[in-house]
């Protein structure tokens, strides 16, 4: 398909020649006004652009390279921005208030070369934090500073940057020119790619049907690196018009509204909440906003009420703005009917956008009813950067890029947004808007605001509650009711429970939490009193050690009888001692330790029930889950295993550490300067020393009987009553074994894909996981990896490479992959959306200690209405430890090994309150449990397994642990 708006506009001004050409066509007319009223002329930003990127392209920054930008709306922001399109650098746009976790998680993924940063922001130290993603990123070469910090600690300063002009980059117009980051970013974050034609049309159409001119002030108050603010057609709409840019660091009334009559300003654009603080602002900020001939308000849905609130109030045309930075940008036209701008949010920007709306099944819904919102059009992404995984998800086949938006479309082509496809409300069957309902409310007399969430219930699946914030008397539910009805709003749309509310709940994004809401709504329906969420006190320590030392240095320093280590991305987590427990019984209860229990259909429903009101919040939980928690799932008698099946504990203190720091998070005071003592003790203490190694030999005994247990199992195979099983067996130690000392020694030895230490009283186990059962991230993105097929690891470059050889070739180990990666697939089948479920890295070789093995990636999205633990249900045990198909293989395992397996072949889990979950499997571990001592191993047998072979499969397994075990110093 060709786009000629694109090609026509755009093919002859790549955006790295914006700028020259506005100072040749606007020269001395004023580009930007900041707040203290210094003005900077469009021949002067060109040149400050010009000189910038000459000393950019002097210190080693060349075309084609990503730089993140994380810069407030001051000048150096846009004199960055347009230095690196005139190098030909990509901006990476991340906003100004993400924090770390944020930062790490964009920095992973776009491997920025440089890094722009602002030396002041209140009590955030951006040099810090460029220092810490320095030790991180190896790629990240150049900290670049707006401003003068007293300690530079490397960094270049924006200001003093200059050299002579660097080459002209060869750009086309379909070349990438700047990477934007996605609204819905949550977890794992998405980044949007962006052409040079593309966003050169974004802006420059946009400016056209807005009627930006010459004369034309805009203020930009929302961050410039958002895309509504940038190119909506804000700043760059601007630019293209020779208008004026107002920039500001405060969106708030006393400080924005001041500049709108300092400078004049005709054009803002802001987001709905925004819109509600500046119209009850204007109850007593009182600043001359006659100048206004236009307000601008998307990113998110305006309601008909704060609609012509906005109006009646700043006294200026409005403007509804729907897009999202993939590209579909949705405008009322300026000569709209008043009904039109009230009520909708706008047509496309471009003839040859292509809107569909869809049901459930991507079938077209009838024209006037809701549907999910597809588009595909000239300046409409094809595919997230770098996500494959979330493409598959994101876009059909023909490349229609899936909103997530709940929209209709009126008799005149103008959408209507009635939500998101999250934010339905399923009671009895019936999909209901959340939007729909919220608006509903909020147009009644004395509602303020109102948030509609729903909640579980025994009766409708999910019941409507309605949470309203009053304008100042007391809401009557019966009354509300009522009025909705009058009003023409359907009655299974009418809220089944209605709650007022003070304050709304907020995420760590600001946002509401609507989880928290579902909490309360269940709490004050059964009578219970609404708590206030526990907090974590946060602290960050810098540290000398490196983190894995550390980690270990603090499980040997720390004297607590319970806590969880657990290593994943180059990151170690601790979980210390616990402030809440779930956990769930042989007979699928699931049990709180404050006292509540479940029975849900599922035991993974149970424990999402005893996570949804928790009363901690941002919480992280640590556990386990033994062998046996599979067959709950399979209706599979349990014999062998009293329970509790699987431990969840919620920590009171946490650490997590990295290159350079440690996180510290604890309930209450005395356990944060414990932590922090700790951790100050740590630092300073060599790492452990590991003594003399036990010299265990794993072949010593259990070769006869295991290889009768595998005889037996093949003959069952080969009689057609299953097609794979995992035998193992068990070593004891005869020694006290030092856990956090052969832990250290394992793990310098062992490539886990991830790996874990933990206390329990009593018991304690490590291990060097091999694979991953499930992980999710708050994204909804699945992953699993089935390993299976192996081989040992000698230490010599020749054996292992024959090995490996004989390994890619063997028929038997190929085949027993094989049906590993179909079963995983029919798994994520069950929980994720269909279309999403790809394999990739499809029988790799992996390298895992003292083996290798062969190994796939099982991908998918979770569909809706499932969740990490629907995933978890589906997956767990992990093929890899129990066999084909699962039920039979369980039922096998209890026949032929007649005894409890409980942590292994289980797993050990992290999960978070964004939903994420992270279960790794246990397998190449150690046990304890009082005073007996143990490793265990399996092998995969298939029917043409051989008992000589299987054997030999558990020793090489084994040699991952044992030869690292080191007894308990006397």
């Amino acid at each position: 398909m060709s786009f000629p708006h694109v090609q026509n506009r755009s093919a002859s001004l790549p955006l790295g020649h914006c700028l020259t050409q506005w100072a040749r066509d606007h020269g001395a007319r004023v580009a930007l006004v900041d707040e203290s009223g210094e003005r900077l002329s469009y021949s002067a930003l060109q040149e400050r652009a010009e000189r910038l990127a000459g000393g950019l392209y002097a210190a080693g920054l060349r075309s084609g390279e990503y730089a993140m930008m994380q810069m407030p709306n001051t000048f150096g922001f846009f004199v960055a921005f347009f230095a690196l399109l005139r190098l030909g650098a990509i901006p990476v746009m991340a906003m100004p208030n993400q924090r770390e976790q944020d930062v790490d998680a964009l920095m992973a993924l776009a491997r920025p070369a440089a890094y722009f940063i602002p030396d002041d922001a209140g009590n955030h130290d951006y040099l810090a934090l460029a220092e810490r993603m320095r030790g991180r990123h190896e790629g990240l070469r150049l900290v670049v500073v707006d401003g003068a910090p007293e300690d530079r600690r490397d960094a270049l300063i924006l200001g003093n940057l200059q050299g002579p002009a660097c080459p002209w980059p060869g750009h086309g117009a379909r070349d990438t020119a700047l990477l934007l980051l996605s609204g819905g970013t949550t977890g794992t974050p998405k980044l949007i790619p962006r052409t040079h034609g593309d966003y050169f049309y974004n802006f420059s159409a946009s400016a056209e049907l807005c009627g930006f001119s010459a004369d034309m002030v805009f203020l930009a108050v929302l961050p410039a690196a958002h895309n509504f603010t940038l190119a909506s057609p804000g700043v760059l709409g601007t630019f293209q018009c020779g208008g004026t840019v107002v920039t500001t660091t405060s969106a708030s009334c006393d400080e924005a509204m001041p500049l709108i009559e300092r400078e004049r300003v005709t054009h803002v654009a802001l987001v709905p909440p925004l819109a509600k603080l500046w119209v009850e602002g204007r109850e007593w900020e009182d600043s001359d906003l006659s100048s206004l001939k236009l307000v601008q308000v998307g990113g998110a849905r305006l309601e008909a009420g704060l609609a012509r609130q906005l109006l009646d109030t700043l006294g200026c045309p409005l403007q509804q703005v729907f897009g999202m930075a993939e590209g579909l940008l949705c405008y009322t036209r300026l000569d709209d009917p008043l009904e039109t701008i009230i009520h909708t949010q706008g047509r496309p920007l471009s003839p040859e956008d292509e809107i569909r709306l869809v049901d459930e099944e991507d079938r077209e819904v009838p024209e006037g009813q809701t549907g999910q919102l597809l588009t595909r059009g000239p300046y409409t992404i094809r595919g997230y950067f770098r996500a494959p995984v979330q493409n598959t998800s994101s876009f059909t086949e023909d490349g229609f890029y899936r909103s997530g938006d709940l929209v209709r479309r009126d008799g005149n082509g103008n959408l209507v947004v009635e939500g998101r496809i999250k934010e339905q409300i399923n009671r009895c069957g019936e999909k209901i808007s959340a939007a729909e309902v919220e608006e509903a409310l909020s147009a009644l007399h004395g509602v303020h605001a109102a948030v509609a969430v729903g909640v579980p219930d025994a009766l409708l699946g999910e019941r409507i509650c309605a949470f309203i914030k009053p304008e100042g008397q007391e809401i009557d539910p019966v009354a509300i009711k009522a009025a909705l009805r009058e009003r023409g709003l359907s009655g299974y749309k009418v809220p089944d429970q209605i709650e007022t509310i003070a304050e709304w709940p907020l995420t760590a994004a600001r946002k509401i939490d609507k989880r928290r809401l579902v909490t309360i709504a269940t709490q004050r329906a059964s009578g219970e009193p609404a708590s206030t969420p526990l907090r974590y006190r946060r602290e960050s320590v810098p540290i000398q050690s490196e983190p894995f030392e550390m980690a270990v240095k603090l499980a040997r320093h720390l004297e607590a009888d319970r806590y969880v280590l657990y290593e994943r991305h180059g990151e170690w987590a601790l979980g210390v001692d616990c402030a809440m427990e779930i956990a769930v019984d042989a007979d699928g209860t699931v049990r709180r330790s404050d006292g509540k229990s479940w029975r849900a259909a599922s035991p993974g429903a149970g424990i999402e029930q005893a996570l949804a009101d928790l009363p901690f919040e941002d919480w992280r939980a640590y556990g386990r889950a033994d062998f046996e928690f599979a067959y709950l799932t399979y209706g599979i008698e349990n014999t062998v295993h009293p329970g509790p099946l699987l431990k969840i504990a919620i920590p009171r203190s946490e650490i997590r550490i990295r290159q350079g720091a440690a996180q510290l998070r604890a309930l209450d005071v005395e356990d944060m300067a414990r932590l922090t003592e700790a951790i100050h003790a740590a630092d300073g203490e060599a790492p452990p020393r590991c003594g003399t190694p036990t010299g265990m030999d794993v072949r010593s005994s259990g070769c006869g009987q295991y290889q009768r247990l595998v005889a037996s199992a093949v003959a069952e195979m080969q009689a057609r009553l299953y097609q794979k099983v995992i035998l193992s067996r068990a070593v004891d130690v005869p020694v006290a074994m030092d856990m956090v000392a052969s832990y250290y020694a394992g793990r310098r030895s062992n490539t886990p894909a991830r790996s874990f230490l933990l206390k329990d009283g009593e018991f304690q186990a490590y291990g060097f996981s091999p694979e991953i059962v499930v992980a999710v991230d708050a994204d909804g993105n699945v992953t699993t990896q089935p390993l299976a097929g192996t081989r040992a690891l000698t230490g010599s470059r020749e054996t292992d490479q024959r090995l490996r050889r004989e390994l890619e070739s063997d028929v038997k180990e190929i085949a027993e992959h094989a049906v590993s990666v179909k079963l995983a697939v029919q798994e994520m089948s069950a929980a994720c959306r269909v279309e999403s479920v790809t394999v990739d890295e499809f029988m790799t070789v992996l390298e895992r200690g003292s083996v290798q093995h062969l190994a796939s990636h099982v991908k998918g999205v979770l569909a809706a209405g499932a969740s990490a633990w629907t995933a978890f249900e589906k997956l767990f045990p992990a093929v890899t430890a129990s066999g084909i198909p699962k039920k039979e293989a369980l039922e096998s395992i209890v026949r032929h090994e007649g005894r409890k397996r409980g942590l292994y072949s289980g797993c050990v889990l992290i999960a978070d309150s964004d939903g994420a979950l992270d279960a790794a499997l246990v397998l190449r571990s150690a046990y304890r449990d009082g005073e007996r001592y143990w490793l265990q191993a399996g092998a995969g047998l298939v029917p043409h397994s051989t008992p000589e072979r299987e054997w030999e499969e558990t020793c090489e397994k084994l040699t991952s642990v044992g030869p690292y075990l080191h007894a308990v110093a006397d």
